[in-house]
Parts: structure tokens; sequence; C-alpha cells
């Protein structure tokens, strides 16, 4: 789905000319002509913002000011006023970056898309760190540090305990029975008894009761396994 750009220029040769160029871009454009034209508009699935600072009724840094209170998104200034003092002031009220009048239209489209693409680089980081944690209540997982934590506190396991536990939080609601979970916290050929996963999920249950923890989170399926189930 293409990019949704909201475009406020009171200068209507500018607006109509920077529209055109970006919807050849392939991006969806919307246009405001004064800054309560931009206010009336934005919404939150506007993708960015790209705003004159001198504007009747409202201008950009008023506008900049009042929409930020209900969207978060990339907010680009042009302005013919380019001094340090304007520069400031405009990234001070939320604005992202600021491009001085006059400006070419290859010069918009590589800021615009430096920015969607600094954006999509963030999400991805901020999904990849997700990953490395695991969250259920108050009971966190650092697979990295391969640490189990309660309210900030850690939990003592002994390797199989966490190997069996990460298991079970890493699929919740999904029974796994003792042979699965036996060959995850000891290898194929592990030797010993699957009988020992009932004596690691008593440790485990143990400890987490210890620490006030709603331990029948960790449900026994008779005749099958266990299961996490978060309710």
């Amino acid at each position: 789905m293409s990019k949704k750009i909201l475009v406020a220029e009171d200068e209507e040769d500018m607006l109509h000319l920077i529209s055109l160029h970006l919807k050849k871009q392939g991006y969806q454009i919307f246009e405001a002509i004064d800054g309560q034209d931009a206010i009336d508009k934005i919404n939150t699935t506007i993708d960015l913002v790209l705003m004159d600072i001198m504007m009747p009724k409202w201008s950009g840094l008023e506008v900049c000011e009042r929409i930020r209170q209900k969207v978060d998104c990339p907010i680009v200034f042009i302005s013919a006023a380019s001094d340090e003092m304007t520069r400031i002031k405009a990234l001070s009220l939320g604005g992202d970056d600021f491009i001085a009048k006059p400006f070419s239209l290859e010069e918009l489209t590589l800021k615009i898309e430096a920015i969607f693409n600094m954006k999509e680089r963030f999400l991805y980081s901020y999904e990849k760190e997700k990953r490395k944690q695991i969250f259920i209540d108050e009971l966190k997982v650092d697979l990295l540090a391969r640490q189990i934590s309660f309210k900030g506190d850690a939990i003592s396991f002994t390797k199989k305990e966490y190997e069996l536990l990460v298991l079970l939080l890493s699929s919740p609601r999904q029974v796994f029975t003792k042979e699965q979970i036996y060959d995850h916290i000891n290898g194929i050929d592990g030797t010993g008894d699957v009988q020992s996963v009932v004596e690691h999920v008593k440790n485990i249950r143990h400890k987490l009761v210890k620490i006030d923890y709603k331990h029948d989170y960790l449900q026994t399926v008779w005749g099958i396994g266990y299961q996490w189930n978060n309710h």
C-alpha cells in the first residue's frame, strides 16, 4: 500500500507541483491550502506531513504543535525562512526535518525516502529487539542473557529448567509431550528417564510459588504433557 502524505502549502502553484511530483513517485497525496485545512485533514492514517511554515489561519509551527497531540508521523517543514532560529523552533516543536526554499524536487524526494527508510529501520530494529525478550505478565525472559526475572528480580533456574520454561513460554497454549520436552532439554541422544521432566516441572512450579507468581499458568495436560496457558 502506498504511503500517504499530507502536503500543506498555501501557494497553489507550489502545492500542485509538489503533489504531482510525489504522486508520480507512487505516494498517495492529500492537499491542504492553509493551517486550518491541514488540521482538519490530519489523521492517524497519514504517514508524513510536508508543511510550509508561513501559511494563513494557522502557521506551520502552530499546526505542528497542535497535531503532535494526536499523531506521531514525521513532519517535514518547507520554508523560505531558513534562518537558524526558525529551524530550531520548527524542530523543537516536533518537526523531523527542514527543507529551505528554493529546493529541487529531487532533493525533496530523497529527504522523504530517507525519513521512511529510517523509520522502517527503526521498526525492524524494534521488532528484532522485542524477539529477544518474552514478557508474560510481570515475568520477563531475556533470551540473550538467558535470564528469567519477576518484577525485575532474577530467578535462579538450572539450565534444563530454563530450557523447559522457555519452550513452553515461546508457544503458549501448545501442549508438549514429556518426550518432546525431554528431547528439547537433553537432545535426541540424551540419556536418562523421560520422567525427569516431571521433576523439572515440579522444581519450576516451586520456584514460581516462592515469588508468588500465578504458577497455575504452567498446566499439566493429563496423559500427554504440559502447556503454558496465559488464560
